[in-house]
């Protein structure tokens, strides 16, 4: 699915299908529900949507004037990810909803698209094809079988609260108070339990997801660099220098001179299934 840069385009899997949206090329903004209602966010490459059945989609320039935005989507038989999970767990599941997500941040999937693509004229009983949908599946599943096998970790329920509201609040002061209050725990029992989910404090992986958001911003967008630190919740242009070069080497203004160095031109519209 492509975008001529001012299109919106709509998607909604059918009750057969739990789907796999990956960026190609450009910047999107993706809004629809989630387990906390109607939510939005920013796709980037590397980033990808998992699109529960019947869950519809809004795709739309992440802003004006930005180049046109690319999108390849991954179908997954329903019936393939029940059987899955009752496989591994012994029971059947109905709900694929624990699984939706509007955006995670999954470079292992993400490329994983452009191989797809090229096996996209290949019959779905094809080897190659059957092979990496079972893949997909099992790997999908493997998060939350990871989170539920150790002992002292946050639910996946609670860690998507937290994650989430880290995401939806990135350009305000987030405490920690406010991140045990979203997971319903208390703060000294909510901050081991993060680290034991993620190997990170809620402060580092916080620290993260912004120099990542940052990074997104200054690759695809044309705002003021201390626009793009404000809204990732750096108070200051001199803190969010500071914070950036500590974790990625260079500058924000060196970074985005290498990204627009190495930015490829659009590529012609293409799906997959």
């Amino acid at each position: 699915m492509s975008s001529g840069g001012s299109d919106t385009l709509l998607y909604q899997p059918s009750g057969d299908w739990f789907t796999i949206l990956t960026l190609l090329r450009g910047s999107c903004r993706i809004e629809g529900q989630d387990s906390r209602g109607q939510r939005s966010s920013t796709l980037a490459p590397g980033d990808i949507s998992r699109i529960a059945p019947n869950n519809l989609v809004r795709l739309s320039p992440a802003s004006p004037g930005l180049r046109p935005f690319e999108v390849a989507n991954i179908r997954l038989p329903v019936k393939l990810l029940r059987s899955e999970i009752g496989t591994r767990s012994g029971t059947t599941a109905q709900d694929l909803t624990a699984l939706h997500s509007l955006r995670s941040f999954d470079p292992h999937v993400a490329s994983m698209a452009s191989a797809l693509l090229h096996a996209r004229g290949l019959s779905e009983a094809d080897p190659y094809t059957t092979s990496a949908t079972r893949y997909l599946a099992a790997y999908l599943l493997l998060p939350q079988r990871a989170t539920r096998s150790r002992s002292g970790c946050l639910s996946p329920k609670q860690l998507r609260a937290v994650t989430g509201y880290m995401h939806e609040h990135l350009a305000s002061a987030i405490t920690l108070d406010q991140l045990a209050r979203e997971a319903g725990l208390s703060r000294y029992h909510f901050i081991r339990r993060f680290a034991a989910s993620t190997e990170k404090t809620p402060l580092q992986y916080l620290a993260e997801l912004r120099i990542d958001t940052a990074r997104q911003h200054l690759a695809v967008g044309t705002e003021p660099i201390s626009q793009v630190g404000r809204r990732c919740g750096f108070p200051t242009p001199e803190n969010f220098a500071r914070v950036f070069r500590r974790h990625v080497g260079c500058s924000p203004s060196q970074y985005r001179r290498r990204a627009a160095h190495d930015r490829c031109p659009p590529i012609s519209s293409s799906t997959t299934s």
